[in-house]
């Protein structure tokens, strides 16, 4: 056998150290990249689910508007005004270009996509419905009952509506 001089043992102690080194920085590396992927990842999440919350609040302000418009042009004993029209529709309006800011592909589930994709075909309907009347029908029907010229097409739209925003409600609730 030789006897290993401390220049050897030193030589043996600086190549171990330096394998451990090396394994401890792919270690530190590899820990460090998973604490920032899940640090993305909780943050998107979180990201997430703001957005639903803010599309579940939308889609209730668009459904309990919906509601209201519902309520009035079925009762024969009201009548709609100008000024009432053109507030719902305006109002409808702002509602449906704040949906459309809202980046869905960025909502955390798909049926929470699918249900603001419902919204907006039901939006589309109601926006049919509230279609400004003819020029030479203006003067005509500035207080006509309602029921007469709407009659019961609300109310799918509404229901529609309702059950969307209960379900983006869902989504956000068990969201995790």
């Amino acid at each position: 056998m030789t006897e290993h001089t401390t220049s050897d043992w030193a030589a043996w102690v600086q190549a171990i150290g330096s394998i451990v080194a090396i394994f401890a920085a792919i270690g530190i590396s590899a820990w460090q990249n998973y604490v920032d992927t899940r640090r993305r990842s909780m943050e998107q999440r979180g990201y997430s689910k703001r957005l639903m919350s803010v599309t579940h609040k939308l889609a209730y302000d668009i459904f309990l508007t919906l509601h209201n418009i519902e309520q009035l042009r079925s009762n024969p004993y009201k009548n709609e005004t100008r000024q009432m029209r053109e507030f719902n529709r305006n109002k409808l309006g702002r509602l449906e270009m704040a949906l459309h800011a809202i980046p869905i592909h960025n909502l955390g589930t798909i049926t929470a996509v699918e249900q603001v994709m419902i919204i907006f075909s039901q939006l589309e309907a109601a926006n049919t419905l509230l279609a400004p009347e003819p020029a030479e029908m203006k003067h005509n029907i500035d207080h006509v009952p309602c029921s007469e010229i709407y009659g019961r097409a609300w109310r799918p739209i509404v229901e529609a509506c309702r059950v969307a925003s209960y379900t983006l409600r869902g989504e956000v609730l068990n969201y995790t």
